[in-house]
């Protein structure tokens, strides 16, 4: 990893984290890539490098809800990568969980 490498991946790290205290509801969730998805998703049909799964909320308020926070998770990811192309490989495979003081 070039110079560097771990502050950028604790930029990246803090990015998605500030997340959690945009949205008091989200608990927790995961980035994978294609051959971290379950098997019973059609991997052929999926077009994009990284997938954001296993998200939950508590309390969860519906569709309307999931899908705000889906938006926001994304965004962010779509953000730092576009910053910092190699956050693809340090981001794959990795739980985001909130911490509980």
């Amino acid at each position: 990893m070039d110079k560097g490498g771990p502050q950028r991946e604790g930029v990246v790290e803090a990015r998605l984290r500030a997340v959690f205290g945009r949205r008091p509801e989200l608990h927790r969730f995961v980035i994978q890539d294609k051959s971290g998805l379950a098997d019973h998703i059609d991997r052929q049909n999926l077009t994009g490098e990284l997938f954001i799964t296993q998200i939950t909320l508590y309390p969860r308020r519906g569709t309307k809800q999931y899908d705000e926070v889906y938006a926001e998770i994304a965004r962010v990811i779509t953000q730092v990568v576009a910053e910092l192309p190699e956050a693809l490989q340090f981001l794959r495979g990795k739980a985001f969980v909130r911490a509980l003081h």
